[in-house]
């Protein structure tokens, strides 16, 4: 049997690949990959560096202090004198001296045998009148004034007045230095003072504080009230009497004239007689050797509201009359003891010490209507102010 063969069909062809186009991609140059990941590198290092300095001074930091990891506030070296008053807020105070320091002096004085003083003062003149404390000077046998130049010279009492604690002496100079003057009507307190004197003998010391009160009045030991004067926290200790307290700008504002204190040293408490105050009864004294004031011719004291209830009175203030002096505007007037004076004119008067200075305000010669309480009854006097015995 013949058997006949017959090839397996063939299995169909794949499919075939699409030819290459005609024409082939160009090929990279050797080392561009690495280029494009170094300026990505660089990109990104660059908008880090950005945010790191950007974003602190956005908000107010120094990218410096950041970095190293320093407190924003810490203050930096200061180079000169001026950078470092500026940095430190003190160029007040600075100017303030500068102004006064010249004007300022020392005083020592000497009282016979019975030992010597010191205190302060400033040039009023530039023909040698200087401005002190009545305490300064008051019963001196002997009175020498150092400047600021370190020059020295004897001075002679002029006139004082214990009622105000002024004094003013005088050397034989000509041409000196003259202490500005400012005033005190419109000070307030927290304001800048400057105090300069002698404290202690070290002469040309400054001292600052703030203006701590005004319208104080303060009983001293021995002497006639301080009324009206002003308060400072700036330093002042024995020695500083007479000198200058001065405001920013080293205009003279107030005569430091006390202290309270507890130790005899400085507290923190310190008070000036106000320039404006000052002034006239200075000028008088260099005029006529001696102050004249105006008053009423009576004493007595301060009513406060337990006295008040306690003796059923109608007012709970006020100065309660304690003597009529004979032969006085007071007297004159009818005033008696045991009258409760509420007013001086207008302006209400709430204890004896702002009477007198309500008095002191007034001319020799005034008329002031003088309103008061006599039991219940309230009356009204007209006095006739006339010049205070010495």
């Amino acid at each position: 049997m013949n058997e006949s063969y017959t090839a397996p069909p063939l299995p169909p062809e794949p499919p075939r690949i699409p030819p290459e186009p005609p024409f082939s991609s160009p090929r990279p140059e050797p080392g561009g990959g690495a280029r494009t990941v170094i300026i990505a590198v660089v990109v990104a290092l660059m908008v880090a560096v950005g945010v790191v300095f950007l974003m602190p001074l956005i908000f107010g930091a120094n990218p410096i202090d950041v970095l190293s990891g320093k407190n924003t506030e810490t203050v930096q070296e200061v180079k000169t004198v001026e950078e470092r008053v500026v940095k430190a807020g003190q160029e007040a105070v600075v100017e303030a001296a500068t102004q006064a320091l010249p004007a300022t002096v020392n005083i020592e004085v000497t009282f016979g045998s019975f030992g010597a003083g010191i205190g302060s003062g400033f040039i009023y003149s530039p023909d040698g009148y200087i401005v002190t404390n009545n305490h300064v000077v008051e019963n001196a046998t002997g009175i020498q004034v150092a400047l600021q130049d370190g020059s020295t010279y004897d001075a002679r009492v002029i006139g004082t007045d214990p009622d105000t604690d002024l004094a003013v002496i005088k050397i034989d100079a000509t041409g000196l230095p003259v202490a500005t003057l400012g005033t005190s009507s419109d000070l307030v307190p927290g304001e800048l003072a400057v105090a300069v004197g002698s404290p202690e003998g070290f002469q040309g010391s400054v001292t600052s504080g703030i203006i701590s009160a005004l319208n104080r009045n303060i009983d001293v030991p021995g002497g006639a009230p301080l009324l009206d004067v002003i308060q400072t926290d700036a330093a002042i200790n024995p020695g500083n009497s007479g000198g200058p307290l001065c405001n920013s700008i080293g205009q003279v504002i107030g005569i430091n004239t006390a202290i309270y204190s507890q130790s005899g040293g400085y507290d923190g408490l310190g008070f000036a007689i106000p320039i404006d105050s000052a002034k006239p009864v200075i000028d008088q004294l260099i005029s006529t050797g001696s102050a004249t004031h105006p008053w009423l011719g009576i004493s007595g004291g301060t009513l406060d509201p337990e006295t008040a209830k306690s003796y059923d009175l109608p007012v709970d203030t006020g100065a309660i009359v304690g003597t009529v002096i004979a032969d006085t505007p007071a007297a004159s007037a009818g005033l008696e003891r045991g009258d409760i004076i509420v007013a001086i004119d207008d302006v209400s008067i709430d204890s004896m010490d702002q009477l007198v200075m309500e008095i002191r305000k007034h001319e020799i010669g005034d008329s002031v209507t003088i309103t008061y309480y006599r039991g219940d009854e309230k009356k009204e006097v007209t006095a006739v102010l006339e010049e205070k015995p010495s």
